[in-house]
């Protein structure tokens, strides 16, 4: 497993483990060793580059979702 993303709080944490499991993306999450407050995901080595881009495509989507309601 590698370190995908540190998340500050439960919110967005949240919002990333939605994103994973709904890619079916198998993850872990754990404490960093550095900051006791921020929590690092992990996701299998082979599936990185597919994680960067369904989190790309859900900011995508909710900056694009944004921009019409205003």
């Amino acid at each position: 497993m590698t370190r995908f993303y540190d998340v500050k709080n439960d919110y967005e944490l949240a919002a990333v483990e939605d994103i994973l499991e709904a890619g079916g993306v198998e993850y872990s999450v754990q404490s960093s060793k550095e900051e006791s407050e921020i929590k690092e995901v992990l996701v299998a080595e082979e599936d990185l580059s597919y994680v960067e881009e369904l989190l790309y495509l859900s900011k995508r989507r909710l900056f694009c979702s944004l921009a019409e309601n205003h």
